[in-house]
């Protein structure tokens, strides 16, 4: 597991899953990089920032981890030179202190989410799965000026996002396309959001659903929540709001 030399993958499902592990605490590396070649995926160890970029410059990666507080080039500060490199890049944070500016850049930034030292292998092993899987923000609403703009928001803090009108087409495209959130309008014509969130999950696919609502609706909103909805927010919300909603989701479904 030295740094640049990728393990031989003992999993078929993850070849081609390739992870770069980044922290300077080289105890902690070689843990988190045992356990992600114990669930299949090819992983390539950094030692910090500088030497991340390197790696980066010379061949493609599907998700990188990487510690907040480093030596030299921080966590964010690195997270935004890799995205230079390979724009698409999923990375995922890493932090044992309450960096809250840094955090705060780096979710409005884009970052898939980050999570606090310590955790158990299992959690990590659950937001890595996710993130290399399908790391898309599904945007459902009725009106498409809405929900267009949501993904203009979106897109422009690095997110993956797409749209559709309908609870149907929504369902549709997790079937053919996958996900990991949506963020849902509950009240819409033909399907509502509740319809069509006990949809989604009856697909046994890992999203996880954001509702939204203009209207004062209380027990859709409780009936979203009963069938497995992370939160609702209530139009209008800023687009810090949501993005932060979308991280938080993100690291928090891999508990269950």
């Amino acid at each position: 597991m030295t740094g640049g030399q990728a393990m031989q993958v003992q999993e078929p499902a993850q070849r081609g899953k390739r992870v770069l592990v980044i922290d300077d605490e080289e105890g902690m590396r070689v843990t988190l990089a045992a356990s992600l070649e114990l669930e299949g995926y090819e992983v390539v160890e950094a030692r910090d920032g500088i030497h991340a970029l390197e790696l980066v410059r010379q061949q493609a990666f599907t998700l990188v981890i990487s510690d907040i507080r480093m030596p030299g080039l921080n966590g964010v500060e690195t997270f935004r030179e890799l995205r230079r490199i390979q724009p698409e890049l999923t990375v995922v944070l890493m932090t044992a202190f309450a960096l809250e500016r840094l955090i705060e850049e780096a979710i409005a930034e884009g970052v898939y989410t980050v999570i606090h030292k310590p955790f158990s292998m299992d959690h990590l092993a659950r937001i890595v799965a996710r993130a290399v899987d399908s790391p898309a923000v599904l945007v459902v609403d009725d009106i498409p000026k809405v929900a267009d703009s949501i993904v203009a928001v979106l897109r422009d803090a690095g997110l993956s996002a797409h749209a559709v009108h309908d609870g149907r087409a929504a369902v549709q495209y997790v079937i053919e396309r996958g996900i990991d959130v949506c963020v849902l309008d509950l009240v819409m014509p033909d399907q509502d959001g509740v319809t069509t969130c006990a949809q989604m999950r009856g697909l046994k696919k890992r999203v996880t659903v954001i509702a939204m609502t203009g209207h004062a609706v209380p027990e859709m909103v409780s009936a979203i929540m009963s069938k497995g909805g992370y939160a609702c927010l209530h139009k209008p919300f800023d687009a810090r709001e949501l993005i932060h909603t979308i991280a938080r989701a993100r690291g928090d479904a891999a508990h269950g």
